[in-house]
């Protein structure tokens, strides 16, 4: 039986980085937040759980419906470049509506300041890590293809973000930690973990940038 190459071409080096951004952020968190206890595979689940929800979610919805809808739209007014539009358009909404948190906006008792910082961060951490999906699916053979089989190409953005989550929270669940339910903690260590994987996602999307190859990017 034929193999499905669902990863493009040319994006094996900022998938790379990507997932180096995710552990290294991840390592940082884990630090930032006091975890230290010796690994408990017993919360392997509920990773894998939050990983795999949130994958599979968030790619259909913003890969998905929201991505093609951009390109869609940007075709239809006759953008120049609309490819490349249409990623940054759903990357950036992709990147803000990571400000939605599960409780209140700001943590009780934050320095405002910090999480105005922290804010800032996540719009930006959020949209690059976006651009680099969103590539992945308008640089796949199957984008091009009728529906059903264009779904085909989420199947990488879905692979690749499912890790990525892995990689970034696996450090502070599996030490026994709890995640936030907002990212704007105003606490200064958290910052770091986000600007770490911001600056290699700046780097993933530069060689992302570079590997493309088509006008239309």
């Amino acid at each position: 039986m034929k193999i499905i190459n669902v990863i493009p071409s040319g994006l094996g080096a900022p998938l790379g980085w990507v997932l180096v951004a995710a552990l290294a952020g991840g390592v940082a968190l884990g630090w930032a937040s006091g975890a230290s206890g010796p690994w408990q595979i017993s919360h392997l689940g509920e990773l894998l759980a939050l990983a795999s929800e949130s994958a599979v979610v968030e790619e259909l919805l913003f890969r998905g419906l929201l991505l093609w809808g951009c390109l869609a739209m940007a075709r239809r007014w006759k953008c120049p470049r609309p490819t490349g539009l249409g990623i940054v358009a759903s990357s950036l909404m992709f990147g803000f509506l990571h400000l939605v948190p599960e409780g209140p906006l700001v943590a009780p008792g934050a320095d405002l300041c910090v999480a105005a910082s922290q804010a800032v961060l996540k719009v930006i951490q959020a949209t690059l890590f976006g651009v680099v999906l969103a590539s992945l699916v308008v640089r796949s053979p199957w984008a091009a293809r009728p529906t059903p089989a264009c779904g085909v190409a989420l199947v990488a953005p879905a692979i690749v973000h499912a890790l990525f989550d892995m990689l970034y929270f696996g450090p502070l669940l599996l030490a026994g930690g709890t995640l936030p339910t907002t990212y704007l903690t105003g606490n200064h260590a958290d910052m770091v973990s986000m600007g770490v994987s911001t600056l290699l996602l700046f780097l993933a999307v530069f060689v992302t940038a570079r590997s493309c190859g088509r006008p239309s990017c």
